[in-house]
């Protein structure tokens, strides 16, 4: 479970332009879903359809929604991994909801704000965590959006993250493992620069 120098960030993806996105589909590789962007030809001529197979990298990605600190927090559970079921989550706990840095400090004036933000981002392990999601978590994908909605200011104080990698997942397909985390690696490389630990969590 997490530590009290982690920060759980829970997530949900939002599929815009997938036909019928489910959750029950979430069997593994391959993974077949219709799609609707305007990025890609249509696989028929049928005005009514004007879909074709979701590719990764050249149709549009799913939006991501991060929930905020008044939602319920949902938590990795070792025992949810080893007993092979797919959503790995469990609620917090009363002493994890406790240790949550409190971004409401924040809030008061600007002076607060700059001596109290390192607070909130060095030193800590940021884990992004969702439930099971159709084609996957996409988590270096989400890991990004975060960070890109943050300050210049607030991403200077990043010094460490987590990734959750399952096997059964779309991240871990060799022909995506090299984009997905690649475009990750590449975006921290230029906008975190105090970036010094990525926390690599298996689940078998």
């Amino acid at each position: 479970h997490p530590d009290e120098n982690d920060t759980v960030i829970n997530y949900a993806l939002k599929w815009n332009w997938l036909e019928n996105p489910s959750n029950t589909t979430f069997g593994g590789v391959p993974q077949i879903d219709l799609c609707r962007c305007p990025r890609q030809k249509p696989r028929t001529m049928n005005i009514k359809t004007k879909d074709h197979m979701y590719t990764r990298h050249k149709c549009h990605g799913p939006e991501v929604k991060f929930n905020s600190g008044q939602e319920d927090l949902w938590v990795p559970s070792q025992a949810y991994a080893n007993s092979e079921q797919i959503n790995f989550l469990r609620p917090a706990r009363d002493e994890e909801l406790s240790k949550r840095p409190n971004a409401n400090i924040l809030s008061t004036n600007r002076m607060i704000y700059e001596e109290a933000l390192p607070i909130l981002y060095r030193g800590r392990n940021f884990m992004f965590i969702t439930g099971p999601c159709p084609r996957g978590r996409y988590q270096a994908y989400a890991t990004q959006r975060f960070f890109a909605r943050l300050s210049t200011f607030a991403r200077v104080y990043v010094t460490a993250f987590s990734l959750n990698v399952l096997p059964h997942e779309e991240d871990c397909r060799s022909e995506d493992v090299p984009r997905a985390y690649g475009d990750l690696a590449e975006w921290v490389q230029h906008n975190l620069p105090s970036f010094q630990m990525l926390r690599l969590n298996l689940w078998h």
